[in-house]
């Protein structure tokens, strides 16, 4: 964990003041024990001066299955966003509102028969969407399945589908902007900026790529 996140350092390093970081770290045990390993990273980056903006839950509809008799099977893996500064670029990815999505208050601006107080004004959510959860599951993003298919030679031990990828991309850097992956692995950044039109450096300690 601490090599980790000594390596990470020339990533915060080349990482422009309003750029962003996106970290995606599974957990492990040790001897029958949980290791914490995504947080126990993260805050070993926050020592190192990053500012952690979101915790994101990837949650997985069909994760590798576990054989394990004595515990539930992993579904879902952190994303943690990173930056070095609050000056950091941002587009908000906003997702439809439910017709059923109303003015609203909350309960202490509300007399007792349930009426809005008069001299408050209502909340007016955005009517072009509300502002993206951290919280994605399929509804959000097509889940990788544990028999994905991949033009990988050899076998690479995390595979991630391209839509994991696209939200991050298209919510902090504009059309010819770099993206940078440390840990390349099967080129999944790689062939989403092709499609999305960023620039991209790559590089990974294991050669898995049929390019």
């Amino acid at each position: 964990m601490v090599h980790l996140s000594e390596h990470l350092r020339d990533c915060k390093r080349v990482l422009k003041d309003k750029g962003s970081f996106f970290l995606n770290l599974g957990d492990t045990f040790y001897n029958g024990n949980l290791q914490n390993v995504p947080h126990r990273v993260v805050l070993k980056l926050q020592e190192q001066g990053w500012i952690l903006r979101n915790t994101i839950i990837w949650s997985k509809t069909n994760p590798k299955p576990s054989s394990s008799k004595s515990n539930l099977t992993p579904s879902y893996e952190f994303i943690f966003h990173l930056v070095k500064t609050m000056e950091y670029d941002y587009y908000p990815t906003l997702t439809k509102l439910s017709d059923k999505t109303k003015p609203s208050l909350p309960p202490r601006h509300r007399s007792v028969n349930g009426d809005y107080s008069k001299s408050v004004s209502p909340y007016l959510p955005n009517v072009n969407g509300k502002n993206m959860g951290d919280y994605w599951n399929e509804d959000i993003v097509r889940t990788s399945v544990a028999n994905q298919k991949l033009n990988i030679k050899g076998e690479h031990p995390a595979p991630f589908p391209n839509e994991i990828i696209t939200l991050p991309i298209l919510q902090t850097s504009k059309e010819f902007e770099l993206v940078l992956d440390p840990f390349m692995g099967s080129g999944t950044t790689r062939r989403v900026c092709d499609k999305l039109g960023r620039d991209f450096v790559g590089y990974d300690l294991k050669k898995y790529l049929t390019i």
